[in-house]
């Protein structure tokens, strides 16, 4: 029990909301604001580019544009943990207040517990471990920009208000194994074929 509560903070932040509402997306200015930032040479992935322009993640994910990004609700949470499940290697990055923890290797399969509202992950060995909250997601998206080491693709996870809490990347490199990058798009396919997080076409949602 305390290991559960204590996974909840280190991976939480979350409101009561379960699903995404119209908060979550860009509106026109922010889009512009976004737009013109991703437009520079370098630019970082979506939680850091959040931080910069003091705006949600969601927000971010939201205003970009094409294969950049696609996104879902909260609810399409199964399919693309299980989805996860089938990349050879993975960074997960934890986002904590200003503090950005990193975690490689595979991504472990979980179960929802039988006394609470976590999905426990069932860890084997080292690698990732814990206990999330998959109701209280906001939105779930998929992100593919140009990085300064490299592309920066990867499944980002944020809060009921839009924040950041956690993301699974192919890990960083100038170029990436086309199998890593042929099971990112497999799961950027499963975000798609699911209910849109942000209505407005060409949002990125």
């Amino acid at each position: 029990m305390v290991r559960e509560v204590f996974s909840a903070v280190v991976l939480s932040g979350w409101c009561a909301t379960a699903l995404a509402g119209p908060s979550l997306c860009a509106d026109a200015a922010q889009t512009a604001t976004v737009r013109a930032f991703y437009a520079t040479a370098t630019v970082p992935p979506t939680f850091m580019a959040a931080t910069k322009l003091s705006l949600p993640e969601a927000i971010v994910a939201s205003a970009l544009v094409g294969k950049q990004t696609v996104g879902t609700t909260g609810a399409g949470f199964d399919k693309v943990w299980t989805s996860l499940q089938a990349w050879d290697d993975a960074t997960v990055v934890l986002v904590k207040g200003a503090n950005v923890m990193e975690v490689r290797g595979r991504i472990p399969p979980g179960a929802p517990s039988t006394r609470s509202q976590f999905f426990n992950l069932k860890q084997e060995g080292a690698g990732l471990g814990g206990h999330l909250r998959p109701d209280e997601l906001g939105a779930i998206y998929a992100i593919d920009v140009a990085g300064a080491q490299g592309p920066v693709r990867g499944i980002t996870f944020v809060d009921a208000a839009g924040e950041s809490l956690f993301g699974v990347y192919v890990p960083e490199a100038a170029e990436p194994k086309p199998a890593l990058v042929a099971q990112f798009e497999k799961t950027r396919a499963v975000i798609a074929a699911l209910a849109r997080v942000c209505p407005s076409p060409g949002s990125g949602g």
